[in-house]
């Protein structure tokens, strides 16, 4: 093979330029896993030690391949991946001080990836072990899972296999992931499925989409809010779960309230369902028919605009596909009560 005339290769063909690419990570992973084994050089590296080290490595190693030391760049500031060889190809270096291979990756919206790298080799060092040790492969088949920091993120493994990468559990290749309009969206609505899936009460608590939230939570206590907000969450919890609050199950409404709101409610009864009975039309209902025709106005502007539309497709698609939204809403509400309260139905559509 020719040596340095990488881009060359790339431009004729794609997959020998990238193995080549893997024969040159292949390399700089032996060559520094060599100089661990006989120097103490890299265990007290920081993050942007070990990317110079590794930079370092890479160009001693550009000898009889394609690829020249130039060719070898460290990308300044935050960038991702930290390296770019040959314009093309690009590492992504992390580590851990501690004696294992797993560690929390970079975000999944790649939002500072360098344009026009298109394959990315993850180099790992186990900096808590003795010797140091060095692990190098595709970026893609080292991302086992997903966590929350600030944002979704790469849970990393270099133990793992493809067949238990994150991709391969959503069903999904890494470059249409990455190159999807909105990755969040994708990975919430693969982690929805597996907690329906379990039957769990549970729910990602990043929300996805456009929606913004407080960074800071709130207790619903007396005074903490107007009565007008207070009516409008009320509202648009009897939107999103009508048939569990009608039902005095507020285990849904109250972890949507925290990951929509940012809002913490430990007497959701005191909402709906406390008090006795109430007369209308010379009959006694329970509480709760007051307080849903006396939100039932709010309801129905709601429903009008497209405020709710992303969370009424997560947890009331019924109510999302229907043409007429507020009867069908009315229709959910008065089915949990059709022996107690038989004309509820017709006192909401009458609104």
């Amino acid at each position: 093979m020719e040596t340095g005339n990488i881009i060359a290769i790339y431009n004729k063909n794609q997959q020998i330029a990238l193995q080549e690419f893997d024969s040159l990570m292949n390399k700089t992973n032996a060559f520094m896993n060599k100089i661990a084994s006989e120097a103490n050089r890299f265990a007290y590296c920081d993050a942007k030690r070990l990317e110079k080290e590794t930079v370092i490595a890479m160009k001693e190693q550009c000898d009889n391949t394609p690829f020249t030391p130039d060719d070898i760049q460290l990308v300044s500031g935050q960038r991702f991946p930290d390296i770019v060889a040959a314009k093309h190809f690009g590492v992504e270096v992390k580590s851990t001080k501690e004696n294992k291979w797993t560690s929390t990756g970079s975000s999944i919206v790649e939002s500072t990836r360098v344009e026009d790298v298109n394959y990315i080799y993850m180099l790992f060092g186990k900096l808590g072990g003795n010797p140091v040790e060095f692990m190098c492969k595709p970026y893609q088949d080292c991302l086992y899972d997903i966590a929350v920091t600030h944002s979704p993120r790469y849970l990393i493994d270099m133990n793992i296999s493809k067949e238990n990468t994150i991709f391969s559990k959503m069903g999904m290749e890494y470059d249409k992931f990455r190159l999807s309009d909105n990755p969040i969206d994708l990975v919430r609505n693969y982690y929805v499925e597996k907690i329906k899936e379990k039957g769990q009460t549970a729910m990602p608590w990043w929300i996805g989409g456009d929606i913004t939230t407080s960074p800071t939570l709130r207790l619903w206590s007396k005074g903490s809010f107007t009565q007008e907000e207070e009516n409008r969450y009320k509202a648009e919890m009897l939107i999103l779960f009508p048939k569990e609050i009608c039902k005095s199950d507020f285990n849904h409404a109250a972890l949507w309230l925290c990951i929509r709101h940012s809002i913490i409610n430990t007497h959701f009864r005191d909402l709906f369902t406390a008090g006795g009975k109430i007369t209308i039309e010379n009959g006694y209902y329970p509480a709760i028919i007051g307080r849903i025709l006396q939100l039932a106005p709010i309801i129905k502007e709601l429903l009008g605009d497209r405020s709710l539309w992303f969370d009424m497709q997560n947890n009331n698609p019924e109510l999302f596909y229907a043409k007429d939204k507020y009867a069908c809403w009315a229709n959910q509400i008065a089915t949990q009560y059709l022996d107690k309260v038989p004309y509820l139905e017709n006192w909401l559509l009458n609104i």
